[in-house]
């Protein structure tokens, strides 16, 4: 039985993507020209997407690519909770939350915007503080 579940999101920037991971200390390893990577899940199951996350020690986060042209988040969350003791929900938030961080700092940056500040609130919220001259 695959406990593999998907989860929507808006990722559409795989340069982005590394940028928050790299922040978050994750390994990310994006499919070849020839072949998609192996996502682990429960007792050795897999599946193949686009990308991964390695979430632990035994299980992954899959990034398949949806008709939209964005990402879907996959994995045995169940597992990755057991192993990391990390609610799945605060994980996919975190993973988003600093995506949406560096894809606005790549934007701003296109736009000739300078980033001035960057403080993250109390209720973990992260304000960014651009310019442009």
């Amino acid at each position: 039985m695959s406990h593999f579940t998907q989860v929507e999101t808006k990722i559409n920037d795989l340069v982005a993507l590394k940028a928050a991971l790299a922040e978050l200390n994750m390994e990310f390893e994006e499919s070849t020209a020839d072949s998609l990577v192996k996502v682990r899940g429960w007792k050795g199951s897999t599946l193949t997407a686009e990308a991964k996350i390695k979430a632990s020690k035994t299980y992954d986060i899959g990034l398949q690519l949806t008709e939209e042209g964005s990402y879907k988040l996959v994995a045995d969350w169940w597992g990755i909770e057991e192993e990391t003791n990390e609610a799945a929900e605060k994980l996919q938030q975190k993973v988003i939350q600093c995506y949406a961080k560096h894809k606005v700092k790549i934007e701003v940056e296109k736009q000739g915007f300078t980033l001035d500040a960057e403080t993250v609130e109390a209720d973990g919220s992260i304000k960014l503080g651009v310019s442009r001259w």
